[in-house]
């Protein structure tokens, strides 16, 4: 009894102590609301006053109200308040910055000035971290989602919120030191998001709220588009924002290769070396007001080997001597008149190889990047070296990849950018995003690699992927559910078919693209009442095997997404369907369309025209009930969303697949529709032409 009796002495003390430190720190807490003023700086660029509205928009979605900004507090006013940037100590005293270690270092923390007011300060070294502070502040303290527009995820409304004693956030400098997007092959923000005078691919809002993403996510540069001008205004945008700009591998310098007046000059450096050279300077002149990297290389148009549009060099050494000479010209022209220019030179596809076989020599200080394969396996064959870059996809547009869903497992990205980071080769850091919607999750996983991988050097790829997911889907969904949604998206990022071909990861695309080779056969033999032909009969015995596993692995998936649809809290249940169950649903159905393709082929091989009808009007219906899915997925703010879908053609193979139908039953064939093509994409740079290489007129 002595002993229970000490026990429940112990506990009660215990109780106490707990409540008296509970008490304790409600009363030490510092609590914000909608009254507390801010310190702002009244001399800032353009680009902290852009991310300063957006901090100002998070604040009245938390508060209902703007906020109070100052330049400097009242000196009677002892309440607490909230300073943005550098500020002398005659304003905020007693700030310690030793945590501002490099560029773009910030801090975001708790602290009380020599009068004893209580508030946050938000800092940084340099303009750049003044922004990433002022996000991280929203971030942190008022939660907002730096993803929140791609993934409907608002902040809760609040009257107040406490800020606990030891709040501080300080971090950097980052592990690589350019880290950021490019937005390619946008045929969704196309149409989604029209530019209403046509002078940009998509409208400069919506750019803007890219922008704004990339920094939320501590990004500091853009590869705006697929084919701009240099002096488009999506450019100058991202500049005033303060992102560095970068060009890709096709537009070199900024030139706009696509656009290239073939019916006036041939594309050739050897043909028409002072043309070219002409473009360039103009394009150089074009960004002498911005932060540039400047990529320079040499390919031919429409991202091909320029030997394409060449005789005589037929061999690799006289085809590098050009590339060779191109880039040290590139490189001779940006430095007459930015002696400090930065470069880059991104070996994608036929330049990886050159470099490997030793043929390209880059001149000193041009950054060697290195490509991944487009599905997340980078072309360096381990020869990595300190000091140079990545470029990367978790988005890719092409016949086998995943451009409208999420492909590359974050295991994969810190298996390759750990390579990369062991090796010191942390100077450049560029993603394909695409159309960034559907790849929120592995894009978000590359920015906090490229931001700080300390957090993720010593652990192993698959240690880091497990916790990433789990991190992901709280933040997302919420603690509750999280493990549960953790484990269902693991087994998303492992359907059987993405991982069949080792190094080159399949996405649903693929699928498609299968579909559309065996009807290249198929229809014509269909039309003409002929025999299969054996090769054809075998590549439908292998386009049915290459998925028949994958069917009840993501029957058994979908099943499982389905049944936690109703569990998902409400605020977050459809994005919970636009992405995770939207994405599941595409691949359970775009299996369902080419394996029962792939069955019509095989039973018309065996002269069983109606079962073969049966198939063909079962991939139909799959073709329709992915078409609803899309729809699904297009609610609220996303309506129309999918509508510009072009170079997945998954509308165009639904019009191929009815077409052998009507060919299989005597009905009258439906038209087939138009493929969306870049030619229409950038049709508003028509009008333009006559300024190459510039949209606009040159100033004179």
């Amino acid at each position: 009894m002595k002993r229970i009796r000490f026990l429940h002495m112990i506990l009660a003390l215990f109780v106490g102590a707990s409540a008296a430190i509970a008490q304790s720190a409600t009363i030490n807490s510092l609590v914000l609301t909608a009254d507390t003023p801010w310190v702002v700086h009244d001399s800032r660029p353009k680009s902290i006053e852009a991310a300063l509205d957006d901090i100002q928009n998070d604040w009245y979605k938390v508060f209902g109200r703007p906020p109070n900004i100052l330049n400097s507090l009242p000196e009677e006013y002892k309440g607490p308040a909230i300073y943005f940037g550098n500020f002398p100590d005659s304003v905020i005293s007693n700030v310690d910055r030793s945590a501002l270690t490099g560029d773009e270092s910030f801090l975001v923390r708790r602290h009380i000035d020599d009068k004893g007011r209580d508030g946050i300060v938000a800092t940084a070294n340099d303009d750049r971290g003044i922004i990433y502070a002022m996000y991280t502040f929203a971030e942190k303290v008022l939660g907002v989602d730096p993803w929140y527009y791609w993934t409907d995820h608002e902040p809760e409304r609040r009257s107040s919120i406490s800020v606990p004693n030891a709040f501080d956030v300080s971090s950097g400098p980052p592990t690589f030191t350019y880290r950021g997007w490019f937005i390619n092959d946008e045929d969704l923000l196309n149409l989604f998001a029209r530019d209403p005078v046509q002078e940009n691919v998509f409208s400069l809002e919506m750019f803007d709220r890219v922008y704004e993403t990339i920094l939320r996510l501590k990004g500091n540069m853009v590869v705006p588009a697929t084919f701009p001008f240099p002096d488009e205004r999506c450019y100058e945008l991202a500049a005033r924002r303060g992102l560095v700009l970068n060009m890709h591998h096709i537009l070199v310098l900024g030139l706009n290769t696509y656009r290239w007046p073939s019916q006036d000059a041939v594309f050739s450096y050897i043909q028409n070396k002072e043309l070219m050279e002409q473009h360039w300077q103009t394009c150089i002149d074009a960004f002498k007001d911005y932060e540039v990297i400047w990529t320079v290389g040499y390919r031919g148009m429409h991202d091909r080997a320029f030997w394409n549009w060449e005789t005589g060099v037929d061999t690799d050494e006289k085809r590098a001597a050009v590339i060779n000479g191109a880039i040290a010209r590139q490189v001779e022209m940006v430095r007459a008149k930015h002696p400090d220019a930065k470069f880059i030179a991104n070996m994608w596809s036929e330049g990886a190889k050159l470099y490997h076989d030793g043929y390209i020599k880059l001149p000193e200080g041009v950054t060697l990047v290195w490509p991944d394969n487009g599905v997340g396996k980078i072309r360096d064959r381990g020869t990595v070296q300190a000091g140079q870059g990545i470029y990367y996809h978790t988005a890719m547009m092409n016949r086998r990849a995943n451009q409208l869903t999420e492909l590359i497992n974050p295991a994969l990205i810190y298996s390759e950018l750990g390579r990369f980071v062991k090796a010191g080769a942390t100077s450049f850091l560029l993603n394909n995003v695409s159309d960034i919607r559907p790849v929120p999750l592995s894009t978000d996983a590359f920015m906090k690699m490229g931001w700080n991988a300390e957090s993720y050097i010593d652990d192993t790829p698959k240690v880091n992927e497990k916790e990433f997911m789990l991190d992901w889907c709280q933040r997302q969904y919420g603690e509750e559910l999280a493990p549960e949604l953790a484990e269902l998206y693991h087994r998303y990022f492992y359907i059987p078919f993405t991982q069949s071909n080792p190094g080159y990861k399949h996405g649903k695309s693929v699928l498609h693209l299968r579909i559309r080779e065996m009807d290249d056969v198929f229809a014509g033999l269909v039309l003409d009442d002929k025999p299969v032909p054996e090769e054809l009969v075998k590549m439908a015995h292998v386009n049915y095997n290459y998925g028949a596993k994958s069917v009840p692995y993501v029957e058994s998936l979908l099943k499982d997404v389905e049944a936690m649809v109703s569990r998902i809290p409400e605020n977050r249940r459809d994005f919970f369907r636009g992405h995770l169950l939207t994405q599941t649903k595409l691949h359970l159905y775009s299996l369902y369309a080419e394996q029962n393709y792939s069955q019509a082929v095989l039973k018309y091989a065996e002269e069983d025209k109606a079962t073969s009808i049966q198939h063909v009007e079962a991939s139909i219906q799959a073709y329709e009930d992915l078409f609803s899915t899309l729809g699904d997925a297009e609610y609220g703010k996303w309506a129309g969303w999918y509508r510009g879908e072009a170079f997945n053609k998954i509308f165009h193979n639904y019009d191929r697949v009815c077409v052998v139908h009507a060919r299989l039953t005597g009905q009258p064939e439906p038209l087939i529709r138009n493929v969306r093509d870049y030619e229409e994409i950038e049709q508003f740079q028509d009008r333009f032409s006559e300024n190459f290489p510039l949209l606009y007129p040159k100033a004179k």
